[in-house]
This record gives structure tokens, sequence and C-alpha cells, in this order.
């Protein structure tokens, strides 16, 4: 999406900070005035709770920001975001029309964190579970402390650990928010599929993959050509020029595996079929890594060394040691499977499937 602001962006704070970003001014969504969007998704939510759709059964409720200080990190967050779905344009959209947007950060009543998307009459709402916003955090502030001597010499010498740690929880919050919009740009939640025929059983996969390309490719452009190259240099106190975009891409590159790595953390699962709704999650970062380069190369003109120069890699490792071994027991057999000659046929149909999904095209 075209997250494009009018903010003064400053340094965000965190649940129990008091001071305001300064020059931050708030609007207030109402795409319909007669139904606020929040009164639209209580309204969507209990609806939901009343038919006991277990789709909807673990979302306790909404978390009313509004109610809370306004340099509550939930609050900015939630008011970024609806501004930045309040001003979508063509270019993000590809011609699609989508109706009125919202964002709605969401308790729940296990620890699940997640993120989704739910069409309603009035708005279509983008949620995301209030334990997966504080993970986020909590990995991101981790991630910087365990690595503090390569963030002050490689990412911004000048910079101080909080303010890396925001930009990491930003990409984060950015990419996680931009794959569920993907889905609704792509059409993946309409019931006619134009290559379900073709693409068969691996679909689903298929179209999550898509949803990471799509999401990546607006998040690259947002932080390298629009408002988050201002935000970047700002906090991580680099005015501009080659050494900002190398921050701006390492950057770029631990969030997402930050991202991927939590959501893989504690799963037992060594092989994969095609029945399940998402793809292995080094299938996933496989893929994330290529529709980076693809970007690096096709928009953004800029060189790729750190494929092949053990930048991946480290990067890689760096997320993973924020989880305990225990969490992580079945990485290595599923990798060894997935390099394997079993592995291949369902490889195959995957690469086929995301290559129609983009290309339109056998």
């Amino acid at each position: 999406m075209r997250f494009e602001s009018t903010l003064q962006f400053a340094n965000l704070v965190s649940v129990d900070d008091q001071d305001q970003p300064a020059g931050f001014e708030p609007d207030r969504l109402t795409v319909n005035a007669m139904i606020p969007p929040q009164v639209a998704f209580e309204r969507f939510l209990r609806e939901k709770h009343t038919r006991f759709e277990e789709k909807y059964a673990h979302i306790a409720g909404r978390i009313a920001v509004e109610d809370l200080p306004s340099a509550q990190l939930y609050r900015w967050f939630v008011d970024w975001m609806n501004r930045q779905l309040s001003d979508i344009g063509v270019n993000s959209t590809g011609g699609v029309a989508l109706p009125p947007l919202h964002f709605e950060l969401v308790s729940v009543h296990n620890d699940v964190a997640a993120a989704h998307v739910f069409e309603a009459e009035e708005f279509t709402f983008i949620v995301m579970t209030q334990p997966m916003f504080d993970e986020m955090l909590r990995l991101s502030r981790r991630l910087v402390e365990q690595n503090r001597a390569f963030m002050s010499l490689q990412i911004a010498p000048s910079a101080s650990p909080p303010e890396i740690a925001q930009l990491l929880l930003l990409m984060q919050f950015s990419f996680v928010t931009s794959h569920e919009y993907s889905h609704l740009v792509r059409r993946h939640l309409e019931d006619h599929q134009p290559h379900a025929a073709a693409i068969g059983e691996s679909l689903c996969q298929t179209q999550e993959l898509d949803a990471d390309g799509y999401g990546i490719y607006h998040e690259l452009a947002y932080f390298f050509q629009g408002g988050g190259r201002q935000l970047a240099s700002q906090w991580l106190r680099i005015s501009a020029g080659k050494a900002l975009e190398n921050s701006i891409l390492s950057c770029f590159l631990l969030s997402i595996m930050i991202q991927f790595c939590a959501r893989w953390a504690g799963k037992m699962q060594v092989e994969s079929d095609l029945g399940g709704e998402h793809p292995p999650l080094p299938v996933r970062i496989e893929y994330a890594i290529l529709f980076v380069e693809m970007w690096c190369r096709e928009v953004g003109a800029m060189s790729t060394p750190w494929m092949t120069d053990g930048t991946i890699k480290d990067y890689f490792a760096a997320a993973a040691r924020l989880f305990p071994p225990e969490m992580k027991a079945a990485w290595d057999q599923q990798m060894s499977w997935l390099k394997s000659p079993r592995s291949e046929q369902y490889r195959d149909q995957i690469r086929r499937g995301i290559d129609r999904l983009r290309t339109g095209k056998e």
C-alpha cells in the first residue's frame, strides 16, 4: 500500500512511556459518517460470536485505543495504520476496486499471534492480535540487544538501540499488514479464482507466497522511495545516500527473518504436502529473499552482493538465536527434507503455481 503520511515522525514510545511523538495529530478515519468503523467492527464480531463461528472464537474484542493515553504504543500504531489505509493510491491497488479499509488491534482468549483480513458489509477489516504485536516488539528489542556491536558498527553507529528496534518493529508490522492487504488486491478472497483449476490443490499455498511477494514490493518501495525513507533516516540517524540504503535493506532483511522464524518456532512438522493453508516456513523464507532480490534489481536498481556473500545466512542465524533449542527441534529435519529428492514434486508444484499466479501463463 502507499504508506505516505503527513506525520512528523519522532521516536516511538513503549506501552508505558508518556511522551507523545512530536507533531503527531492522528485523524479519526470515519469512512461512513453513519457507521464509524470501530462500531462496525464490534457489530461484525458480535454477530460472528452469536453464530458461534469458530474462525472468530479466539477474538475477545477490539482494543479501544482511543481510550488509551495519546503516547501509548498501541494507539500510535493503530492511528498511524488507519491513516495509511485512508490514503491508498491506484499504484497500490493496481486498479482493483476496494471497499473502505480499517485496521483493528484485538485482544484474544489465548496467546495466538496472528493477523487476519475480514470482509464485512460496510468495511473490510485488517486485524492483528495483541500477542503478535507484543511479540514483534519483544523480538525486535531482543535482536538489537543480542547484536549491539553489529548494530553499532554496521547498521547505525549514531542510533540508540531503542531507535533501531522501533524500525525493526515498524518493518515487521508493515510487512504483516501488507501481506493481509495483498490478499485483497490480488483477489485471493474471491469465490471464483481464475487460475484455480490450473494450479490445483497448491492454490492456497501459492496465494500465501504471492501475498508475501506483493507485500514485500510495497514495503521496499515505501522504505526506499516513500515516506519510510525519511522515517528510517531519522531513527537510524543517517542523513542519506548509500549508507542509508544499505542500513534500510539490512533492517528489512532482519525484520522478515524475525517474523518468519517467529512463525516457524515450535512447529514440529517435517514433511509437507499441498493440503495445508501455508507453505513451510523455509519455503516462505526462500521466496521472500528472491522477491527482495528481484525488487532490488528490477525496481531499486541496486546490486545484490548480499545474496551470495553470507549475509542471508548470518541474518537468519541472528533471528534463529532469539528462540530456544526446543522450539527449533524440527528445523534441520524440515530443511533436509526440502533439499531431498522426496520433496521434488512438492517444490515443482509450488513453483509452477506461483509462476502462474504472477504471470497468468502456464
